[in-house]
């Protein structure tokens, strides 16, 4: 009985010693958890917003650009020249942001509207807020947004002084902000509550994920109690990622100025519905991933480093250590799933490689294969690029990320003139170079596609005296 007792004893300890352990776990447990879910959505809402930041910033550069295309054409006209009216009839429609196209006005009382519009006998060119503003530019630049009466919505003039003469002449466009207010209502789709773009000096709220307040001014004395705290951190030029009290909780709010304009775009994140789903997380569940976890780690802890070497092997190419065909083919498929239509696929062809072999044997072949291939890891080294060896002295690259043409031209440019510096001194004889086929990723949203283009281009490439690229 004593020793039976002692056993029970012992038992007690023992489960007294382990439950306030594994309690105590649990504890810590949903702390990390509520904290790496807290980080990760404060991180996710910088990044969403710089992403954002980027496309507006990204959409008032293509405005600028082109009215700045306008204002040198029209400065290499002259005024006088007939050309002029019908080069600014040409703005209309041309861009979406501001359809009515280009007007201009100078001190003597002339105006011309690319539209068609004709102002009343009363119209001063002079009295115009648009023409004051343009008089502080020499090259285009953004006002300050308004409310359209017509049409209810905001938009900005963009405006800019000529140089010409006899007058004091300004042009000026209408820039309508349909793109931010799409933006601000595509951001507002997983957690981030509330994005809207505001002006610096006025706090006129030029777009809004809340329709409705789009146009109205932001102060202390709005009704939302967000928006009250947001306006005093603008207030006090507090810019980037700040913890502040909002009507039904606490918001991660992220304050960004956009450059090309005279804007902040701000973002809010309810850390309630950050929460919400680790809220609803039951205890039963987290014994049972608890124990699952252990055995888990037991079983397959054993065998996962065989396991990950295996598969590492069975996607390289062993000569080159590049990814092999099967494993540059999985990568990109995931690279395409993952950014549809983003990127370049390029196949690479070496030149007079046969005559190395040929020449100088085949371990001097498998040498100069080893250095083609370091010279393209070396050189397609960003974090979305991935390069293989598809066979003999056959490779191939996907850049998967956004680039234009001339980018690409540039880039492939660099890269067959570091091939010849890496190969022409060390086999003249052979004149080694590379061929490249490139085929964008914009036009073709299948692997088969892009490898098919990618050949037919090389093709061409090669048809066309090797030592050169072909985009298809």
């Amino acid at each position: 009985m004593k020793a039976k007792r002692h056993y029970i004893w012992t038992n007690i300890k023992l489960v007294g010693t382990i439950v306030p352990i594994v309690l105590i776990m649990i504890i810590i447990y949903f702390m990390l958890v509520r904290q790496e879910i807290l980080t990760l959505s404060r991180e996710k809402l910088a990044l969403e917003s710089q992403s954002y930041t980027e496309k507006i910033n990204a959409w008032a550069d293509s405005v600028l650009n082109e009215v700045t295309i306008y204002k040198d054409m029209i400065e290499r006209l002259g005024l006088e020249n007939e050309a002029v009216h019908e080069l600014m009839y040409t703005s209309v429609d041309t861009h979406e942001a501001y359809p009515f196209g280009l007007y201009m006005g100078d001190d003597l009382g002339n105006y011309f509207d690319a539209s068609g519009w004709v102002p009343e006998d009363d119209f001063v060119v002079t009295q115009r807020d648009w023409y004051q503003e343009g008089l502080k530019h020499s090259l285009p630049a953004f006002g300050e947004p308004y409310v359209d009466a017509m049409t209810g919505g905001t938009c900005v003039s963009v405006t800019s002084l000529l140089n010409t003469s006899p007058g004091i002449t300004v042009l000026s466009t209408d820039v309508y902000l349909d793109y931010a207010s799409r933006l601000a209502d595509e951001i507002t789709y997983d957690k981030i509550e509330h994005a809207f773009f505001v002006t610096k000096d006025s706090r006129l709220i030029v777009a809004d994920s809340d329709a409705a307040l789009t146009g109205t001014i932001l102060s202390a004395g709005n009704e939302s109690l967000l928006y009250q705290n947001v306006s005093r951190l603008l207030d006090a030029g507090q810019i980037g990622q700040t913890d502040i009290l909002g009507d039904e909780s606490v918001y991660f709010v992220n304050i960004n100025t956009i450059p090309k304009t005279d804007w902040y775009f701000v973002t809010c994140m309810n850390r309630n519905e950050v929460l919400k789903d680790l809220w609803r997380l039951e205890f039963p569940m987290l014994i049972i991933a608890i124990i699952a976890s252990v055995l888990l780690f037991y079983l397959t802890s054993h065998f996962s480093r065989e396991m990950s070497s295996i598969r590492t092997k069975a996607r390289m190419d062993p000569l080159t250590k590049l990814f092999n065909r099967e494993g540059f083919e999985e990568l990109v498929r995931l690279s395409l799933a993952d950014r549809p239509r983003q990127g370049i696929f390029m196949i690479l062809d070496m030149d007079n490689f046969k005559l190395v072999n040929d020449q100088l044997g085949h371990p001097v072949g498998d040498q100069v294969l080893r250095e083609f291939a370091s010279i393209l890891e070396n050189y397609f080294n960003r974090n979305k690029d991935i390069t293989g060896r598809l066979g003999g002295d056959e490779f191939a690259v996907f850049v998967g990320r956004d680039i234009a043409i001339k980018e690409t031209e540039g880039m492939l440019k660099k890269f067959i003139s570091i091939v010849h510096q890496n190969f022409d001194g060390k086999y003249p004889d052979q004149k080694l170079s590379v061929s490249i086929g490139v085929s964008p990723a914009a036009d073709s949203d299948t692997y088969e596609l892009l490898y098919q283009n990618a050949d037919k281009a090389l093709y061409e490439a090669k048809g066309k005296g090797k030592d050169r690229f072909q985009i298809r």
